[in-house]
């Protein structure tokens, strides 16, 4: 390793989660989840995908086992989180969101990507559709919406 590089190869959980968001503010909630994520994440080696439609959030996780574990952990404690329904928790070999501390798809193009997110039926087909669409469509963009 050389710098500030860290390893996205070796040892790697991913966990996949829904659950209804809890936002007094929506906004100022939004904003102090990125703000209070992304330093952490970034530390942590942490990586994702964050989709919310305005009442759900879909994310998925990636890095250390620990640290994935433990960011996963505060989220289920997190009071803007409720109803948190595990989706996948697996090891990889490989991220699927390398150059995201946690990228933020808003509740327009969540809604296109995951329609079906109030009764969401989960399969790893599905969710491995979803998160190839998010990837696209954040590729898509000229600059991230958001990294939390």
């Amino acid at each position: 390793m050389f710098g500030d590089q860290v390893n996205y190869t070796v040892n790697l959980l991913t966990i996949s989660y829904r659950s209804e968001a809890i936002l007094l503010d929506p906004i100022r909630d939004i904003i102090s989840i990125l703000e209070e994520s992304r330093t952490r994440n970034a530390a942590h080696g942490i990586t994702g995908v964050l989709l919310f439609d305005g009442t759900f959030f879909l994310q998925t996780i990636e890095g250390p086992p620990e640290k994935t574990q433990e960011v996963f952990a505060s989220i289920v404690a997190d009071r803007r989180h409720k109803e948190v329904k595990t989706l996948g928790i697996q090891e990889i070999e490989e991220r699927d969101f390398p150059n995201w501390h946690m990228e933020l798809i808003g509740s327009d193009e969540t809604a296109r990507i995951v329609p079906d997110m109030r009764n969401l039926e989960f399969s790893y087909g599905r969710l491995r559709e979803i998160q190839a669409m998010s990837v696209g469509m954040a590729r898509q963009r000229k600059e991230p919406v958001s990294s939390y």
